[in-house]
């Protein structure tokens, strides 16, 4: 077995390795993930975020008493983790207590760099060493992937808070909308941030309400199918760092014995992006590390389950002011109408990417409607008009045909394929999500021999034929 390539190996001893590759030569589950884990890297941040946590859940499940036995120090490490700041030291076998201080104050200012960096690493001892940094790397790395995507937007005036600049900007980001949720201890949390924030949006000018409006009701709402689809999970957990950082460095700031436990741990390197001059910041833990209090991390692996009536899309704080603020009745109901016919269209508009122009796309699908649905007009008309509603916004009533089998959808998704990432943008889910309900046949969506047929040879087109419709739009 070959392990040189893990990102694990960044966080443990060099000593260490041999005894994680045993274990993993055992657990050849768990050594296929970490794998697994390398080969996406080319993905975007919602593929890897939303991989890790179904993968990190199924570990955890597997090794559930281990964990359970463990959890106080693993929530000890992470808890180091997000209280760590990296200082300079003139040697390195000094104390946690020797920072070296220049003219302006510490050499090196403290650098709140958790999860960007990792200034630990993990000294394994037996099996139980090795699941517990299995679990922490699952963390680390989810940690890392959401703040890479946060920050993007983030509010650095706002220390310990998530809050973005522009809400506008940042809810059109799909990485942000998928993973927003996951920075919240379940959804009432949520509700009430997201109650909070939608004064920021300016819900009294009738040329953005319904685009800002849109933005609260659907895509937020829709997030919680994605997770489900994407991570089989009923429940979200919170990797808010901004929170679990403000409530660490005040965990330090009034603990007078925790720098005496840490400094048994201190082992100061030098590292690369810091002066060359200095050792900095770094420990070295093991299985016996346990924090003297907890409280500060004590829910950061809880589980959230989704709220059956949340409400962060209550029209509150948007729409029942602009029925107040309207001087007709007439305009409000017809206002009221719009917002309702597109929130009800949207869902569907917005699973599938169209990348080619409307012309091409209708005559690739007249195309195989003619070589393998019978030339069927009426389905031609039906696809024209599906089409049509998914890249033009002002149409607002999803179309549906009766023209469609199980059988012919089937069909339909192993085509799609030929051309996904390319001529068009979607998730294989979302897809029969949209294609079932088209087909009037919503309970087929959870069908997984459609699901299957997408990447089955018996659903795949004639080499000669397949050809034949590539040049329609290649």
């Amino acid at each position: 077995m070959e392990i040189d390539d893990l990102t694990i190996l960044k966080y443990i001893t060099p000593e260490s390795v041999n005894i994680l590759k045993t274990y993993l030569e055992k657990d050849s589950s768990t050594y296929s993930i970490l794998e697994k884990y390398e080969e996406i890297s080319y993905l975007g941040p919602s593929e890897k975020f939303f991989f890790l946590f179904k993968e990190h859940e199924k570990f955890i499940n597997r090794n559930h008493e281990i964990l359970h036995k463990h959890s106080a120090h693993l929530l000890s490490v992470m808890g180091l983790l997000f209280m760590i700041e990296t200082n300079g030291y003139m040697t390195g076998n000094c104390s946690i207590f020797d920072p070296v201080y220049g003219e302006y104050g510490r050499v090196i200012p403290p650098d709140h760099s958790f999860p960007e960096d990792v200034n630990i690493e993990y000294r394994l001892t037996d099996n139980d060493s090795s699941i517990c940094i299995i679990d922490l790397f699952f963390n680390i790395e989810l940690n890392k992937i959401m703040r890479l995507v946060m920050e993007r937007y983030q509010d650095h005036s706002n220390y310990g808070r998530s809050q973005f600049l522009n809400y506008d900007i940042a809810f059109n980001d799909l990485d942000v909308i998928n993973l927003y949720p996951f920075l919240f201890k379940g959804t009432r949390e949520l509700e009430s941030h997201m109650n909070v924030i939608s004064e920021k949006f300016n819900f009294f000018d009738k040329n953005k309400i319904i685009d800002n409006f849109q933005i609260i009701n659907n895509k937020i709402h829709l997030v919680f199918e994605e997770i489900t689809s994407r991570t089989k999970c009923n429940y979200i957990k919170c990797y808010n760092f901004f929170n679990f950082r403000s409530r660490a460095l005040r965990y330090s700031d009034e603990n007078d014995e925790l720098f005496k436990y840490l400094d048994k741990y201190f082992f100061p390197r030098k590292l690369r992006k810091y002066d060359p001059q200095y050792y900095v910041t770094f420990f070295i833990v093991s299985i016996d590390f346990e924090l003297p209090d907890l409280e500060f991390v004590k829910n950061y692996n809880e589980k959230y389950y989704f709220d059956d009536d949340i409400n962060i899309y209550d029209s509150i704080y948007g729409y029942k002011e602009l029925l107040i603020y309207g001087d007709e009745v007439k305009e409000e109901s017809l206002l009221k109408d719009n917002i309702k016919n597109m929130l009800n269209s949207s869902k569907y508009r917005n699973l599938l990417k169209v990348n080619i122009d409307l012309k091409k796309t209708i005559i690739l699908f007249d195309g195989f409607i003619d070589k393998c649905l019978y030339g069927n007009k009426r389905l031609k008309k039906d696809f024209k008009d599906l089409f049509k509603f998914i890249t033009d916004e002002s149409i607002t009533v999803f179309p549906t045909t009766n023209e469609l089998t199980v059988e012919n959808i089937k069909y339909i998704m192993r085509f799609f394929g030929n051309y996904k990432s390319i001529e068009f943008d979607y998730s294989i889910s979302d897809l029969q999500y949209l294609l079932t309900h088209f087909a009037n046949k919503p309970e087929e969506d959870k069908n997984t021999s459609i699901d299957r047929a997408h990447r089955m040879d018996r659903f795949k087109l004639d080499k000669e034929i397949q050809y034949e419709l590539n040049s329609l739009v290649r």
